[in-house]
């Protein structure tokens, strides 16, 4: 709802866009962000490397952990 509103420029990425064509079951329209498909593979290599399963676990325990340092 607040990506209806907003005032703020859209180059790179605008929701609704992006929503649109994903209700009508077809592609992304326009050429992605290469700095954002580069972050992407960098991110899926530390993710390949460490394992899911352990990523997952990881996000876990740091979770908790910061929930309870803020009580």
């Amino acid at each position: 709802e607040a990506s209806k509103t907003a005032k703020s420029v859209r180059v790179f990425f605008d929701w609704n866009d992006y929503l649109k064509f994903y209700k009508l079951g077809t592609y992304w329209p326009y050429t992605p962000s290469i700095q954002l498909l580069y972050g992407l593979r960098a991110a899926l290599d530390l993710i390949f490397e460490e394992g899911l399963d352990n990523v997952i676990e990881r996000h876990h325990r740091l979770g908790k952990a910061t929930r309870l340092a803020v009580e």
